[in-house]
């Protein structure tokens, strides 16, 4: 007998303790395989279940986000990027914290000015003519933008000549950073309208070609030079041609026999100005040499009278400018202003891209072109 204590011998004792660091190792060697061939599925583009996914981690239903943790084995804490198991939330690629939002809280879509409905209510064209205004002095809003929203700005002023009685209390309720321009614009608008008014209404359109403008910086250009040669205002300049032509739009004789883009008759041409009438820089400059020769730049009425022996012309040219004046950013929302003719089927939008060798019946082309008819909603009351 030895002084040990009954038990296991030690070669028992080392056999177990073998036994079990063997087995601690291979369960050890199962976990760390499982982990590895979790942390492998979906890396070659094809998930656990058969469905292709992204080449991406596909292991919380979402790809990965550069820098997310790996996932933790079962029974751990649940990663914090991602949602929770059992969320309704989906992981955003871009955000893994980010939940969808509630479809009750999106906002529709703002539509673009061209889409917008004319105002049926004082309140209403307050509101619209104050942000159109706005909108074209905007020099952070692309071309695009202030060709749309120079297009609406022309289209509410006339909205508002067919509803004078709106006119008090719209020019009184305008914003005051743009309430000189709305109400100038409207005189302008009225002065053209009793211009026109004793002519007959025509029941065809005229043989005319409608084509782009030049680039409102180009135009400017020439505008600014023919000022310095001549000291008439570019302002003038530019209301003259957007009265005229559209600023260019319109390629085609008047009933007057006019012609080119300023509309000189060939023998006031001859009288005065040197190239060709119908090119905007020639014509320009030739329009700033003629209101010279009738007074300009001193007495820009005088010479305006004798531009069109008009003097509802001369208020519509003399408003159109001061706009200008005011703001020179006004002119990029007339350079958007499109033609317009009064027809027996009301006022008919004639596009760029018109082009007529002869008077066009104005039944017909509505028939075919329904959207050009300038057609208001029904006003409130």
């Amino acid at each position: 007998m030895t002084g040990r204590t009954p038990g296991r011998s030690p070669a028992g004792l080392r056999v177990a303790i073998i036994v079990a660091t063997g087995l601690g190792l291979i369960l050890a060697a199962v976990m760390v395989r499982a982990i590895v061939d979790r942390a492998d599925d979906g890396e070659d583009g094809t998930a656990v279940d058969g469905n292709t996914t992204p080449a991406t981690d596909a292991r919380l239903g979402s790809e990965t986000v550069e820098g997310e943790q790996p996932p933790l084995p079962a029974g751990s804490e649940q990663p914090t990027t991602g949602p929770a198991e059992g969320s309704d939330a989906e992981a955003d690629p871009e955000d893994g914290d980010r939940q969808d939002a509630d479809p009750a809280d999106e906002q529709p879509p703002v539509p673009s000015p061209d889409d917008m409905a004319l105002p049926t209510s004082v309140e209403g064209m307050i509101d619209a003519l104050d942000e159109a205004e706005t909108a074209v002095r905007d020099p952070l809003l692309s071309t695009t933008m202030i060709d749309q929203w120079g297009r609406r700005q022309q289209a509410l002023y006339r909205q508002l000549s067919l509803n004078p009685d709106w006119a008090p209390d719209v020019l009184a309720g305008a914003d005051p950073t743009v309430a000189d321009a709305v109400a100038a614009n409207y005189e302008a608008r009225r002065s053209l309208s009793a211009l026109v008014a004793g002519e007959q209404t025509s029941s065809a359109l005229p043989a005319w070609r409608v084509v782009p403008p030049l680039p409102a910086e180009e135009l400017l250009g020439l505008y600014k030079q023919a000022e310095s040669q001549s000291g008439i205002p570019w302002e003038f300049l530019a209301s003259i041609h957007l009265i005229e032509t559209r600023m260019g739009r319109i390629e085609g004789v008047s009933t007057a026999g006019a012609l080119g883009p300023m509309q000189f008759l060939a023998t006031t041409w001859a009288e005065c100005c040197e190239g060709d009438p119908l090119v905007p820089a020639d014509a320009i400059a030739g329009a700033a040499a003629y209101l010279t020769i009738r007074g300009g730049p001193d007495d820009m009425e005088r010479a305006i009278l004798g531009y069109n022996n008009s003097q509802r012309y001369v208020e519509a040219v003399t408003a159109y400018a001061a706009v200008m004046m005011d703001d020179e950013r006004a002119y990029h929302g007339y350079h958007a202003w499109e033609v317009y003719f009064r027809t027996t089927d009301g006022l008919i939008r004639i596009p760029v891209g018109y082009e007529e060798q002869a008077p066009v019946p104005v039944d017909e082309w509505v028939a075919v072109n329904p959207e050009t008819v300038f057609d208001p909603p029904p006003v409130d009351g």
